[in-house]
């Protein structure tokens, strides 16, 4: 018993000293957390792909458009377990990763470019619908080949550091650097928006699209790639990399890993449109969410001492709980609050009911703001982990593949479904300055929020289930470490004899 107790109190100190030890460099802390912050900037909901692109700027039909992307589906579950398995097999001197990394900077600059001017390249060659759907989705499979073959690099971010402290760390204050700029594109971009539909400023929606979309996108290359030079594999992998078919089984062999599958795979059933759509065509007011957020601004910004606390104190399963739930209630309010006054002379039309609902329920979504904003990583994080834990190699591919699949599937079967319902059901009309009659503004309400709040709810069954609680988490990072720190001495051993 007092061997087992002194055992226990060596783990715990040994883990103790290895949670508080830094592996980043300064420059790598500020390269993550300037990736993290500008790297990802965009457009949100006015940007390439999404409704109001697609059909008000680059005036796609929703029908056609869903078989196209339906076809895409097909070519990613035939790509898709090639590029797996050479992701988890390689092996190299710079990481597993790491190549990758480098592999995909000038794909992703041509893509990026082709992007911007894509609307630009229809207006210029006089495109017709059919032509512009051909010339979109040249740009969704070339992006497609981009991230099936390169795409391993962005796993960089899973073992950059081993300390998960240190992770969450990071996370918090690259998220918090975000939060400051990253909601400024698409709110410019809105305030435009509402200025062109209300008449208030003479300019058309596409060119007002390629000059911002084209800045955004220059500020966003440069940390991307200056963090793809500067990141590090930290974690060292198995000697001998997993058997795919090894690999697939210890996917579906890890309970954490499906359980959280199946939460995102309920949770994102989205069907129907856009919220974006009825902001722009319903309520003609795109800013809403940023002018009844105001309020809430203050409360984002404290959620971040906050979260650090919630992070001690609850497990990841109980923070994913606090902010999805946060999220459901907001939700449940808003879309019950425009079913006031049904079809015709529901609140659903009117900017004051439905700011203000929105406020409400984005004020208490703040409170778990920044945990919202680590949880999803986290628990990626925590699964991969896991399965590493259980079985002694990591598969980060293979798990994207299997939770690629499921997704794409499902996305390809949503898309047929959603496009009936705005083309056919709600009668919905594209292009720039096409109006929508009473029918469609009220069916663009119900299928926009309806059906995702129902989905939504469903989602937070699954991870009752979810069993990595505090202590569970403890005891793997405690056993982790040992392992990690025996393949790391073997590979320096390995590395000096050959250099001998």
């Amino acid at each position: 018993m007092a061997d087992d107790k002194r055992r226990d109190s060596e783990q715990l100190q040994m883990n103790q000293a290895y949670m508080n030890r830094l592996f980043c460099t300064t420059k790598e802390r500020i390269a993550y957390i300037a990736y993290n912050a500008f790297g990802t900037l965009s457009l949100r909901q006015y940007d390439v792909g999404a409704d109001i692109w697609l059909y008000k700027i680059f005036g796609l039909k929703p029908k056609p458009l869903a078989r196209a992307t339906a076809a895409l589906t097909a070519y990613d579950l035939i790509n898709d377990p090639i590029t797996a398995a050479i992701i988890d097999n390689m092996r190299t001197r710079w990481g597993k990763f790491k190549p990758f990394q480098y592999l995909a900077m000038i794909p992703n600059i041509i893509s990026g470019i082709y992007t911007c001017f894509l609307p630009l390249i229809a207006a210029y060659f006089g495109m017709s619908t059919g032509q512009k759907l051909i010339a979109y989705m040249v740009l969704q499979y070339f992006n497609e080949t981009i991230g099936a073959f390169f795409g391993g690099g962005g796993y960089i971010e899973n073992v950059f550091t081993p300390n998960p402290n240190e992770r969450t760390s990071l996370l918090v204050s690259a998220n918090f650097v975000g939060d400051l700029i990253s909601k400024l594109p698409s709110q410019i971009m809105g305030l435009l928006y509402d200025l062109i539909a209300n008449g208030k400023l003479k300019a058309s929606l596409t060119k007002t699209f390629i000059t911002f979309k084209t800045t955004i996108w220059v500020i966003a290359i440069i940390p991307t790639i200056i963090w793809y030079i500067v990141s590090k594999e930290r974690v060292p992998q198995s000697e001998k990399p997993p058997h795919p078919v090894k690999g697939i089984l210890s996917v579906f062999r890890n309970r954490p890993l499906l359980i959280y599958t199946l939460t995102g795979l309920i949770g994102g059933i989205d069907i129907g449109s856009g919220e974006d759509l009825y902001y722009n065509d319903v309520l003609k007011f795109n800013m809403l969410p940023t002018v009844a957020g105001i309020p809430g601004m203050p409360v984002s910004y404290a959620s971040y001492a906050l979260a650090p606390k919630f992070r001690e104190r609850f497990s990841t399963k109980m923070l994913w709980y606090f902010s999805s739930g946060s999220i459901f209630i907001s939700e449940a309010l808003f879309f019950l609050t425009g079913l006031i006054g049904g079809e015709k002379n529901g609140f659903y039309q009117k900017k004051l009911p439905m700011s203000i609902a929105f406020g409400v329920g984005n004020l208490i979504e703040m409170v778990f703001y920044a945990t919202k904003g680590i949880v999803g990583k986290e628990i990626n994080y925590e699964v991969l982990d896991y399965c590493e834990w259980k079985n002694g190699f990591r598969v980060e591919a293979t798990i994207n593949l299997i939770n690629g699949y499921f997704t794409k599937a499902k996305d390809a079967i949503l898309r047929l479904v959603n496009a009936h319902l705005l083309q056919d059901w709600a009668q919905y009309e594209i292009g720039e300055t096409a109006i929508q009659t009473q029918q469609t503004k009220w069916r663009l309400f119900l299928i926009a929020f309806g059906p995702h709040l129902i989905f939504d709810f469903l989602a937070l069954l699954p991870m009752l289930f979810y069993n990595i609680d505090k202590d569970t988490r403890e005891r793997m990072y405690i056993d982790l470490e040992r392992a990690r720190a025996k393949r790391a001495l073997m590979e320096k051993l390995e590395t000096d004899e050959k250099n001998a």
